[in-house]
């Protein structure tokens, strides 16, 4: 074994740019644009003047929290279902909506980031406890969506409603309708410029209520096979050398990735299944993205592997393994 810098060569790092990685993220970017412009022209069309083809913008009502609360309220079973699908969805696959489909999160991949600048290592981004420690391996940090989702939903059946201002797709909503009638969608300017200045996905990760929702039910289907998972994250844990590159790489800032031993189906209550981590996985066969239990995306070797001198979880940097 050779001590190895942490920084890749030119030459792998022109092959980071222009292969597999590239084609993967812009196989999500190309989904995530269509979903966002489709939002777009049904947004429009239910509002200059409403369309006949539907009465409403079919997305808000795929938006679990506020179908929930609709189905509690009036027991409208029929306006509930999209949303109810993609919550089973959810279960059976994970938080893909985030990563994929919803069009404030779009907005925010495609924002320039202050985050995504800049030298990072995996110590700095790991979470934290209120008291500044890392928490262990199984433990888990509460966030703060956790707290505002229950609050929301109490003040809604109160008969005071806060979707409009905390909700992603109710806000996206409103960002098109405002700007369509020549105002300033100030909520949406505010979250994109949180989003450019600290992290792309702060917003999603810790303040979104939906999120929290979607977190909650993916935690539900942890014991879900991969074989019957529309979408799932596959680890083989005797290929991975947490090196920590999955961690850098995911817009949420996800370290149980590279911390796992795991063989298998990686189930992780905050997981967007964006692939990112798949991208830069340097080790083949370490992580894959999976559909009922056949590999669509799986990792190749771009650059040398670092494993960390103790063996385990820790920064990029250490000894190249061969």
């Amino acid at each position: 074994m050779t001590v190895h810098q942490p920084s890749l060569g030119k030459r792998s790092r022109r092959r980071t740019a222009t292969g597999r990685l590239t084609g993967m993220r812009l196989v999500r970017l190309s989904v995530q644009l269509a979903f966002l412009s489709l939002f777009i022209i049904m947004a429009w069309a239910a509002s200059y003047p409403p369309s006949a083809l539907y009465p409403d913008n079919l997305f808000l009502r795929a938006e679990p929290v506020n179908a929930l609360l609709t189905l509690v309220r009036s027991f409208g079973l029929i306006m509930a279902l999209p949303a109810l699908v993609l919550i089973l969805l959810t279960v059976a696959s994970g938080r893909f909506f985030c990563g994929w489909i919803c069009p404030l999160g779009t907005c925010f991949d495609l924002t320039p980031s202050a985050g995504r600048m800049g030298k990072r290592s995996l110590k700095g981004i790991r979470p934290r406890t209120m008291l500044g420690r890392e928490p262990g391996e199984e433990s888990r940090r509460l966030r703060v969506k956790y707290f505002l989702l229950p609050i929301i939903v109490l003040l809604h059946l109160a008969g005071v409603g806060l979707l409009w201002f905390l909700d992603p797709l109710v806000i996206a909503n409103r960002a098109v309708l405002f700007i369509l009638g020549g105002a300033v969608p100030f909520v949406f300017l505010a979250l994109v410029l949180l989003a450019a200045l600290y992290r792309p996905r702060f917003w999603c990760q810790e303040l979104c209520p939906t999120g929290a929702l979607f977190s909650a039910v993916s935690a539900l289907g942890k014991k879900v096979p991969l074989r019957a998972s529309p979408l799932a994250l596959r680890k083989d844990g005797k290929a991975c050398t947490h090196c920590g590159c999955c961690a850098l790489a995911c817009p949420f800032e996800i370290t149980a990735v590279a911390d796992s031993r795991t063989t298998g189906r990686l189930a992780l209550a905050d997981c967007a299944l964006c692939g990112d981590c798949v991208a830069a996985c340097p080790r083949p066969g370490a992580l894959a993205l999976t559909s009922f239990g056949r590999i669509v995306y799986g990792a190749r070797r771009v650059g040398p592997v670092k494993r960390d001198q103790a063996g385990g979880p820790g920064d990029l940097g250490g000894e190249e393994v061969e």
